[in-house]
C-alpha cells in the first residue's frame, strides 16, 4: 500500500531508492509475498470465504451481541468488523479481545467521515463535515484533518475508515449526501479527498473513498430505496466518475461501490451498481484499471434488501467483482450461498483467491500480522486530544466565508460600546457567538425563536432600531431539513426594515441554501454548521482576528456561484484559542492553577488573574481566589491597580506619541520642556535617561509625610485636605478625602530640590516619571487620563483600562489594593494605592492606571504587532523597536520598558527561559506583564498582593510571577503534538 504526502513522499521515495540498491526493498517484497503465499496455502475454503465479510458490531456491552460476534469469528472466520453505537472504550476493549480470537488479523472498521464523533457523538471529537471543508482554500488543513482522524482511529483499534465521500453535490435536494460532500466542483472534490485520504493513510489507517460511481445527483436515500441516475455515459465520465478516475491514478487502496442504479450502464434491469458486473468488473476493474480493494456499501440497506433475497444479494455482489461484502443482513445465509456457488462452479476458486490475496496484501501493508492491538487505559484523553480540538477550531476559522460586504464592514472595525446589538435567531438562550462578541465590545444581546416572531415582531423591531449596528446570527444545524430554501417572510421583512435604519451584518450558521432568501442584505458571513466551536471561530473572524478567505463549496444562486467569497485581511486583534493551536501544552499550563492555589493559601494575595497569549491568541485566561479574603471571587473583568505598569501602558505610550511628532526626543534636556527647571540640578537630565532610569535621580520621596496630622486623634492635616469636593480641593486621594490643588506644586518643588546620585548607573526611580507627567501637561491639549483614553484605550476597544475607576465602575468590580492604616486610614479601592500618585489626584506618570489582565495583554499585543491593533496604526514599527530596545549603557532597561537582565551577575527580573528580547514591567501591587518578541509570547499577571498590608512580600519572596512565567516557557519547549 503506497502512502505519501508532498515533501514526505519525496523523502520516502529517496530512501526506498537507496534501499533498492542494498536489496532492502526486495527483501520486504519477498517477506510480503512469502506471508501471503503461506497463508493462502494453509487456508481452508471456509477461511477464505470468511475473509470476504465485514459484519456489523456494537460496543454496547451486550452479552448476546458479544456471543454472536465471537461465533462469527470462530465459525465463519470473518475478515473484519464494522462498529456502531456504544462507547470508544468498549469498542477498543472488544477489538483487543476479538483480534486475539482470530487466527488471521481482522479489519476493524468504522464509518467515521467526520471522525469518531460521527459514531460516538458527545464522547469524541466531531470534526467539520465535508461541506465546511469544501469552503477551505488551504488543502494542507484537509491533510491535517485526515491525519488526525486516522490517528484517533488507530489509537482506538480501527484500521479502516470508510471515508472520505467523493460524491459531487450537484443536486440541492439530495437527501443523503449534501453536507457529506466537499462541493459541486469535481476538481475541488478530488483535491480535498486526496489530501484527506493521504493524511489518514499516513497515520496508518486505510481510507475507503465512496460511493462509486457517484451518489451526488440522486433524489433518494439508498438506506431506504434504490436511487437511479439517468445521465449518459459522457456526463458520467466527466462528472460523477471524475474523482474516482483521478484518485485511481494516485494508487488508490480502497473504494466503496454504492447502491444506486445507473441506467446508462445497466439499461435492461434495475440493478444496483454494487451488484452490477458491468459497473464493477467491466468499468471499474477493466476500463478504469483499478487494482485496489472494492467494498460494497452496507448490504443491509433497503436499496438492496427490497429487491433481493438474503444471501443472494451478497453472492451477486461478489460475482460482480467486489472483494469485500460489507454488513451482510444475514451472515450464515450469505456465507453458505457463496460457498454453494463455488461448489457448483458458479464462482471459481481463482476468483475467490484473487480477492482473498488482495485482502491479505492490504492487511500485511497495514502491519496487522506483526502487531496485536491492546486497548490503552488513557484512550479517551488520547483520542480527545487538545491538539485535535485545536485543529477543529482552525478548520472552523478557515471556512468562514464573506458572501457580501457592500460597505467594507467586515471585519468589524470599531465596535463602540453601547452602539451594538446582537440578535440570535432560532435559539432561546444566549449563544456562544454572542458571548464571544462580548469579548470585544459591550453589545446588547437578544434571542428570538421562530414561534415568537409574530408576537414579538413590533417590539423587537422598535428596540433594535435604536442601535447603530446590529449583528444578526441565524442558527441552523446545517442539515438540509432545518428549513426550506427560504426563511419566514416576516423575519425577512424585519431584516429589510432594520437595514434601512442601521448597519446590519448577517451571520448565517448552517444551511447555505438559506442565502437565496438574503440576496438583498448588504453584509453577510456564513459558516457551515452551528457547533460551539464554529460559533466562537466565526465571531472571532468577524472581529478581525484572522484572515477571511473561505469560499462557497457549491453554487447557491446565479448571484453566488461555487468559489464565491470575498477576501478580508485580519485587523491584528487578539483572538482566543487552545494552547496546542500555537504549540503550547495545556497539560503543562495546568501547573499555573496549582501555583496560584498555593499562593492564595499562603496569603500572597487574595486573588488574581493570569493571561497567556501567543501569536495573537489568548490561550490561557483564568481568574483565581477572591477580591478580599472574605468577598466573592475574582472574574476576568475584575479591575486591578496596575501600579508601575502605568509607566509602560500610559507614560511610555505618550512618550512614543510625542517622539513620533518630534515634540520630545531622547536627547532633549528637561530645561527644553519644563519652565523654570533650568535653575535646578535637573535641567540637563535627558528624557531618554529618565525613561531608562539612568538619570541620577533617587528612587522616591515620601511626599505624604509632610502633611500627616501631628494630632494622633486626626487622620490628616486639615489645612491640606477636605472630606468633600470643594473649590481649591479637587484632587481625590481616597474616599471622602481631597487634597489641596496647589499641593502638586509642593511635590514638584521637592523633586526639583532633591539631590542627585553621583553615578548615572541604573537606579529605578519614580521621580523622573513625575517630571515626564509635567512635560505631558504642557504639550497635550487634554488631561493625561483623557488623552490616553481617546488616543489608545477607546480605539482599541478597552473597557476597563483607565485612571480612577472608582468613578466609573461598581466597587464590587474593583479589587481593593490596601488597608491603609498610616495615611488615608481606610481600605483603598478604586483609588490608586501609591501615595504619591494619590496626592496627584490618582493620575501620574509612575502609577495610577487600573485594568484587567486581559486588557493589559491587548495593549502589549499592540506593541508586539509593531504599533498596530484593530486595523489602526498607533505607532510606526521603528518607534516600538526603539523604545523596547536597551538603553546604550544598560544591561536591562529600555526606554520606559523593563527588559530581561543580561548581566548574569545581577538578579533576574523574569523567567530565565525568556528571550533577551523580552520587555514589560513589574508592579508593586502584585502585577506583571512581559512580551517576548522572539517567541511572540505575552504573560500578564494581576493581583492585589498589597491587600491587606502593603508590607506583604510573599509574592516576591516565593517568586510566584517568575514561576508562572517559567511554566509558560516549559509549556512551549516541552510541547509534543499527538
Amino acid at each position: 500500500m503506497m502512502i505519501y504526502n508532498g515533501k514526505k513522499w519525496l523523502i520516502i521515495s529517496a530512501i526506498l531508492f537507496i534501499y533498492a540498491f542494498s536489496g532492502f526493498s526486495q527483501s520486504l517484497r519477498i517477506t510480503e509475498e512469502n506471508w501471503i503465499s503461506s497463508r493462502m496455502k494453509s487456508m481452508t475454503l471456509d477461511e477464505k470465504i470468511g475473509q470476504l465479510f465485514i459484519v456489523r458490531a456494537y460496543a454496547r456491552k451486550n452479552p448476546s451481541e458479544d456471543r454472536l460476534i465471537t461465533e462469527y469469528i470462530q465459525k465463519y472466520h470473518i475478515g473484519g468488523l464494522c462498529f456502531f453505537q456504544g462507547s470508544p472504550e468498549t469498542m477498543a476493549s472488544l477489538i483487543s479481545r476479538y483480534q486475539s480470537l482470530s487466527d488471521l488479523p481482522m479489519f476493524m472498521s468504522l464509518d467515521a467521515e467526520w471522525g469518531l464523533g460521527m459514531r460516538y457523538p458527545g464522547r469524541t471529537i466531531s470534526f467539520p463535515r465535508n461541506m465546511m471543508l469544501g469552503a477551505i482554500q488551504d488543502n494542507t488543513r484537509i491533510y491535517e484533518l485526515g491525519y488526525e482522524i486516522g490517528r484517533q482511529c488507530r489509537e482506538a483499534g480501527i484500521n479502516i475508515n470508510f471515508a472520505p465521500v467523493v460524491d459531487i453535490h450537484s443536486n440541492p435536494n439530495n437527501p443523503v449526501i449534501y453536507d457529506r460532500s466537499f462541493g459541486d466542483s469535481p476538481f475541488h472534490v478530488t483535491a480535498k479527498a486526496f489530501m484527506y485520504l493521504r493524511g489518514m493513510e499516513d497515520a496508518g489507517v486505510l481510507s475507503c473513498i465512496k460511493h462509486f460511481p457517484g451518489h451526488g445527483d440522486t433524489f433518494k436515500d439508498s438506506h431506504f430505496d434504490l436511487p437511479t441516475i439517468t445521465h449518459n455515459i459522457g456526463k458520467l465520465n466527466i462528472y460523477e466518475f471524475f474523482p474516482f478516475k483521478q484518485l485511481i491514478q494516485e494508487n488508490l487502496n480502497a473504494l466503496m461501490v454504492g447502491h444506486l442504479h445507473i441506467a446508462a450502464i445497466d439499461s435492461t434491469s434495475v440493478i444496483p451498481a454494487s451488484l452490477s458486473h458491468n459497473m464493477v468488473w467491466k468499468i471499474l476493474r477493466n476500463e478504469l484499471g483499478y487494482e485496489g480493494l472494492i467494498f460494497t456499501d452496507a448490504m443491509d440497506m433497503h436499496a438492496v434488501t427490497k429487491r433481493y433475497a438474503r444471501g443472494e444479494a451478497e453472492a451477486l455482489a461478489f460475482m460482480a467483482g467486489n472483494d469485500i461484502i460489507l454488513l451482510p443482513e444475514n451472515l450464515p445465509l450469505a456465507f453458505n450461498t457463496i460457498k454453494t456457488y463455488i461448489e457448483v462452479g458458479k464462482i471459481s476458486m481463482e476468483r475467490l483467491d484473487e480477492s482473498v490475496e488482495r485482502i491479505l496484501r492490504v492487511k500485511f501493508n497495514l502491519g496487522l500480522p506483526s502487531t496485536q492491538y491492546k486497548a490503552r487505559p488513557d484512550l479517551m484523553s488520547v483520542i480527545n486530544s487538545r491538539s485535535g480540538q485545536a485543529l477543529k477550531q482552525s478548520l472552523s476559522e478557515a471556512a468562514v466565508t464573506v458572501v457580501a460586504d457592500k460597505d467594507n464592514m467586515i471585519p468589524y472595525k470599531n465596535p463602540a460600546p453601547g452602539t451594538v446589538a446582537t440578535l440570535s435567531y432560532n435559539v432561546a438562550k444566549k449563544t456562544v457567538f454572542q458571548e464571544r462578541i462580548e469579548s470585544y465590545t459591550d453589545a446588547d444581546d437578544f434571542q428570538l425563536m421562530p414561534h415568537q416572531l409574530r408576537r414579538d415582531y413590533s417590539e423587537l423591531l422598535q428596540k433594535l432600531s435604536h442601535y447603530e449596528e446590529i449583528i444578526i446570527a441565524i442558527h441552523t444545524s446545517g442539515r438540509r431539513s432545518d428549513y426550506s430554501s427560504r426563511l419566514p417572510r416576516l423575519f425577512l421583512k424585519m431584516l429589510d426594515e432594520l437595514q434601512k435604519k442601521s448597519r446590519v451584518i448577517i451571520v448565517l450558521f448552517g444551511n447555505p441554501y438559506l442565502l437565496t432568501s438574503l440576496e438583498d442584505m448588504e453584509h453577510i458571513l456564513i459558516n457551515y454548521d452551528n457547533e460551539r466551536t464554529t460559533q466562537d471561530a466565526t465571531a472571532q473572524g468577524l472581529m478581525g482576528v484572522f484572515d477571511l478567505n473561505g469560499t462557497l463549496p457549491f453554487s447557491i444562486s446565479p448571484l453566488w456561484q461555487t468559489g464565491h467569497g470575498l477576501t478580508r485581511n485580519h485587523l491584528d486583534r487578539m483572538g482566543y484559542a487552545l494552547p496546542e493551536s500555537v504549540g503550547l501544552s495545556s497539560e503543562v499550563l495546568k501547573g499555573i492553577d496549582s501555583v496560584m492555589a498555593k499562593a492564595i493559601k499562603s496569603k500572597a494575595f487574595p486573588g488574581g488573574q493570569v493571561v497567556v497569549a501567543k501569536d495573537r491568541r489568548i490561550i490561557y485566561q483564568k481568574s483565581f481566589g477572591s477580591l478580599t479574603y472574605s468577598e466573592p471571587g475574582v472574574n476576568d473583568n475584575t479591575i486591578y491597580d496596575l501600579a508601575s505598569l502605568t509607566k509602560i501602558l500610559s507614560t511610555s505610550l505618550i512618550a512614543m506619541h510625542l517622539y513620533e511628532k518630534g515634540e520630545m526626543l531622547f536627547h532633549d534636556p528637561l530645561n527644553e520642556h519644563i519652565f523654570n527647571i533650568d535653575t535646578t540640578n535637573k535641567a540637563d537630565i535627558t528624557v531618554g535617561s529618565i525613561l531608562a532610569h539612568h538619570s541620577r535621580l533617587h528612587p522616591w520621596i515620601p511626599f505624604y509625610e509632610a502633611i500627616l496630622s501631628e494630632d494622633k486623634n486626626k487622620s490628616w492635616n486639615d489645612s491640606y485636605f477636605r472630606k468633600t469636593l470643594q473649590t481649591g480641593f479637587t484632587h481625590p486621594v481616597a474616599k471622602g478625602m481631597f487634597v489641596r490643588d496647589d499641593f502638586m506644586d509642593s511635590v514638584y518643588t521637592k523633586i526639583y530640590h532633591s539631590p542627585l546620585r553621583e553615578s548615572d548607573s541604573y537606579k529605578y526611580s519614580d521621580l523622573g516619571f513625575y517630571l515626564l507627567y509635567k512635560i505631558f501637561q504642557n504639550k497635550l491639549n487634554l488631561s493625561i487620563d483623557e488623552f490616553v483614553f481617546r488616543q489608545f484605550y477607546f480605539p482599541m476597544g478597552l473597557r476597563y483600562t483607565g485612571f480612577n475607576p472608582v468613578y466609573k465602575f461598581d466597587l464590587n468590580q474593583i479589587a481593593p489594593s490596601e488597608k491603609d492604616d498610616y495615611f488615608r486610614h481606610q481600605i483603598i479601592r478604586g483609588h490608586v494605592q501609591d501615595r504619591g500618585a494619590a496626592l496627584m489626584g490618582g493620575v501620574s506618570g509612575h502609577s495610577g492606571l487600573f485594568s484587567t489582565a486581559t486588557e493589559v495583554t491587548i495593549l502589549m499585543q499592540m506593541l508586539l504587532n509593531e504599533g498596530q491593533y484593530g486595523g489602526i496604526r498607533f505607532f510606526n514599527p521603528g518607534t516600538v523597536h526603539l523604545f523596547t530596545s536597551r538603553y546604550p549603557s544598560s544591561s536591562r532597561r529600555g526606554y520606559g520598558f523593563d527588559m530581561k537582565e543580561k548581566d548574569k551577575m545581577k538578579k533576574l527580573n523574569m523567567s530565565p527561559l525568556a528571550s533577551e528580547d523580552t520587555y514589560g514591567h513589574l508592579g508593586y501591587t502584585g502585577t506583571a506583564t512581559w512580551a517576548d518578541r522572539e517567541h511572540q509570547l505575552i504573560f500578564t499577571f494581576c493581583s492585589n498582593s498589597t491587600y491587606p498590608s502593603a508590607g506583604n512580600r510573599t509574592l516576591s519572596n516565593q517568586k510566584i510571577r517568575e514561576k508562572i512565567h517559567t511554566l509558560i516557557y516549559k509549556a512551549m519547549f516541552e510541547f509534543k503534538p499527538e
